[in-house]
């Protein structure tokens, strides 16, 4: 048996409860970023492609970092622990920088454009610090499957409510602002920083990791060619690598385009549709997230993630049939929601759970245990994802002509009339759109990302191949190496 002292219920709701502020702030700036740049600042085709691929540039130079962030955490010694100095010293830096990427700072062109690239660059790597070792904590608190399930459950649950805060609020605000969408912004980032900077610390102070023999157990130093072994040696964590990857990129396309799409397609810009759809989708994913450790019961982890992958499929073919085959309205687009983004929610806690078990793995295959080095890779795959996806986002609005065409004229027409009337807006928007337009948005929403994860998925039941049978082993063997003195 695992000797092991219990998770507290004041260290759980303080760790799960702060991923609300975390996720309000990372779904402003991953989100929102784009469309303050283009709804806000009117950047034109050739600045928001630039800054597009300076994004692309910067995540891919920030997802290198991150594992080598991870191993700068797992070499830490602090009476306060290895992960919440860096939980503390992420938030109050990559706050200040967050809230200054949502600023207009009076520099236009080549000049804005470098200023820009600067502080992205610096955003990246300051949040790196906080969020691997906010995500790699996770873990340390226990090796028991069920528990590990609970936990990662419960913070999925408050950090996609924090999620959805901001993506259902920040539309309704900034297009109804009466001082306009700059200055909206301007208070939306400060309030959300606020919030977020709170909530790290509340975790420095209130979280308490457990005594346990298998997560305590003495470690090396972990070097920089020590990182590289131990995620090219952990064949399972190279699979779950591969796999959220093309998820990500494929989910993230999709969330990107959706303000877009109901702005510009739907038409229902300045109007409170997105923030009714974002509460579907709320409850959707949370009720996922809230369900999943009952349906744990009944089931393996493989079958849930078949039946999440044909709910996604099923989403997403509604989505692109409304407007064709299916009517225009809001309870066909909530439908497909509904469906989609519960398949993904559940989605979201088994990458999380079959991640953690990639650490045991790699112990138990190599002699190490690494948690900040293999939940490195969470934030790595997904800066990995949000660079294609940027430049996903930025090529389709540039090249199927809505940037030029549709967004520029009507911030332009708000910055001349800053009480132009969502009736206004709207006329103004249906003048100029054109079903090319339309049909490039939809393939880059819709089609793309399905492709995209129905590859993800195949690559998953081939080659994934931890299961509860199997980590029972590891773990069982594991607590006998360390009680024989072998680890």
């Amino acid at each position: 048996m695992t000797e092991q002292v219990g998770v507290t219920r004041k260290t759980v709701n303080a760790y799960t409860m702060s991923g609300a502020g975390r996720d309000m702030m990372y779904a402003l700036y991953s989100t929102f970023l784009i469309v303050f740049l283009t709804d806000a600042l009117g950047l034109s085709n050739w600045q928001l492609v630039a800054i597009g691929s300076i994004i692309a540039v910067a995540r891919v130079w920030d997802a290198i970092n991150d594992p080598i962030m991870g191993a700068i955490i797992d070499n830490t010694k602090s009476k306060y622990g290895k992960f919440k100095p860096w939980i503390l010293i992420g938030a109050l830096s990559s706050a200040v920088i967050f809230f200054l990427l949502f600023q207009d700072l009076g520099l236009s062109g080549t000049a804005f454009v470098a200023v820009f690239g600067i502080l992205y660059v610096i955003s990246g790597m300051t949040f790196t610090m906080n969020d691997i070792a906010y995500w790699s904590m996770y873990p340390s608190f226990t090796t028991d499957p069920s528990e590990r399930e609970k936990i990662g459950s419960r913070a999925r649950i408050f950090a996609s409510l924090g999620m959805f805060i901001t993506i259902a609020s920040v539309p309704l605000i900034y297009q109804n602002f009466s001082g306009g969408p700059v200055k909206a912004f301007s208070i939306i980032a400060l309030i959300i920083c606020l919030i977020y900077v709170i909530s790290q610390v509340a975790v420095f102070f209130l979280v308490k990791q457990p005594k346990n023999l298998i997560i305590d157990a003495n470690q090396r130093k972990t070097t920089l060619l020590d990182m590289v072994k131990i995620i090219f040696k952990n064949d399972q964590l190279v699979v779950i690598i591969v796999a959220i990857l093309l998820f990500n990129i494929g989910y993230f396309i999709t969330t990107s385009l959706g303000i877009y799409f109901f702005n510009y397609d739907f038409n229902k810009y300045g109007g409170a549709e997105f923030t009714i759809f974002s509460g579907i989708l709320a409850v959707s994913q949370l009720t996922a997230l809230g369900l999943f450790p009952v349906l744990m019961k009944k089931m393996t982890r493989k079958q849930l993630y078949t039946i999440s992958v044909a709910m996604i499929s099923v989403g997403y073919l509604l989505f692109m049939s409304v407007g064709y085959l299916l009517p225009m309205n809001m309870l066909f687009i909530g439908l497909a929601g509904l469906v989609l983004f519960s398949g993904q929610g559940f989605i979201q806690v088994l990458v999380l759970v079959m991640l953690a078990d990639t650490i045991e793995y790699g112990q138990w295959k190599l002699g190490t245990r690494n948690e900040s080095v293999v939940f490195a890779i969470n934030p790595f795959v997904t800066k990995l994802a949000t660079a294609v996806q940027t430049f996903v986002v930025t090529i389709t609005l540039a090249a199927s002509g809505l940037n030029s065409g549709v967004i520029q004229p009507l911030t332009q027409a708000k910055r001349d009339n800053p009480n132009l009337t969502t009736e206004q807006a709207r006329a103004l928007i249906a003048s100029n759109v054109s079903p090319e337009m339309l049909i490039g948005l939809r393939l880059s929403m819709i089609i793309i990302p399905l492709l995209l994860i129905l590859l993800s998925y195949g690559i998953y039941r081939w080659k994934y191949k931890i299961d509860a049978k199997f980590y029972q082993q590891i773990t069982s063997d594991l607590t006998d190496r360390i009680m024989s003195g072998d680890l």
